[in-house]
Parts: structure tokens; sequence; C-alpha cells
């Protein structure tokens, strides 16, 4: 299993004309995004999956939080889409919604930031999915599968045979993240 981080701004062509790859997802879905990401990089996409928001802060409520090192000063407010996150560097623990703040996080309210901008962000989105995983396959959360399982229904969607799912689930409880 790879798992990919491409910066939205990056540069895609399709249709012979030069977009932002974040521009397929709005054309036509993962369908299309997995299409141009496959011409792009040269590679097959096996498998897309596709995560709501609101499941993510579900997801991770769900745990009970996950302790992450939030790797930067975070301190930005964008009263128009009623955002505001403000974090100290260092281990925090995160709840659903605090976890989307520190996802989310592009720059300060001062243009300080990460210093190699969405490569740094992609970074902390990888490292919190790292400890998302690691923090939800545990035994303390045998109890809530089924509470698991119902978020996973109504918020992720994906081309992934559940034979696969399980698979990858099973293989990921005993993986080095």
């Amino acid at each position: 299993v790879y798992g990919v981080s491409i910066p939205r701004d990056s540069k895609a062509v399709w249709d012979g004309k030069s977009h932002k790859i974040n521009a397929a997802f709005g054309k036509g879905g993962m369908t299309k995004l997995a299409e141009v990401v496959s011409d792009q990089l040269g590679i097959p996409v096996d498998y897309t999956v596709s995560v709501d928001l609101t499941g993510f802060e579900a997801l991770v409520d769900a745990i009970g939080g996950v302790n992450f090192d939030v790797p930067i000063n975070m301190d930005y407010d964008d009263p128009i889409q009623n955002l505001s996150i403000h974090f100290k560097k260092g281990v925090q623990y995160l709840n659903g919604a605090d976890a989307m703040r520190v996802v989310r996080f592009r720059h300060n309210n001062d243009g300080s930031g990460y210093p190699r901008q969405d490569l740094d962000r992609a970074e902390t989105q990888r490292n919190f999915l790292a400890a998302l995983v690691s923090q939800t396959v545990t035994l303390s959360n045998v109890t809530k599968v089924t509470e698991l399982i119902n978020i996973l229904n109504e918020y992720v969607d994906t081309n992934m045979p559940l034979n696969d799912m399980i698979y990858f689930a099973t293989a990921a409880i005993g993986m080095d993240l």
C-alpha cells in the first residue's frame, strides 16, 4: 500500500490543456482524479478512498481522540470561514474538530508557517493519519468496531472490495507506521 501526497496546485495535463491537479476532482470526482494521477505518474491507481470531512472528525472522536505532535506553532484566523486554528508546537491531545484544524493549517496570520509550505502541510497530514491508524488499531478500540464500521459506511466512498479492505486493515495492525 502506498499513499501519495500530491500538492493541490501541481500541474496536470488532460484533454490537451494544463490544469491544477485538484481541478480533476471537480471535473469528474474520484474517477477522473484517479485517471489523471495515473496518467501523470505512469502507474495504475487500483483503488480510491474518499473520506467526508465530517467522517474524519467522527472517526477521531469515536476512538477517543488522538495524541499528536503538532510540528509548529499554529496561529490563524479566517472569520469568513469561521475558522480559528491555535495550537502550540508539541504533543497535543486532539479531538475530531481539533484534528481537522491541524490538518487544514496552511500558514499563520502573519504569513509565517511551514517552511516548505504545502509539502510540510502534506507531511503533517501523513503523520496525523499514521498516528490515527496507530491509535485506532489497538485492543482498547475492539469494543468500538461496530461504531467504526458505521462511520466508514456513512462517510467513506471507495471502489475497494470488502475482502481487500479487511486484508489491508488486518495488515495495518502489524504495520510499523
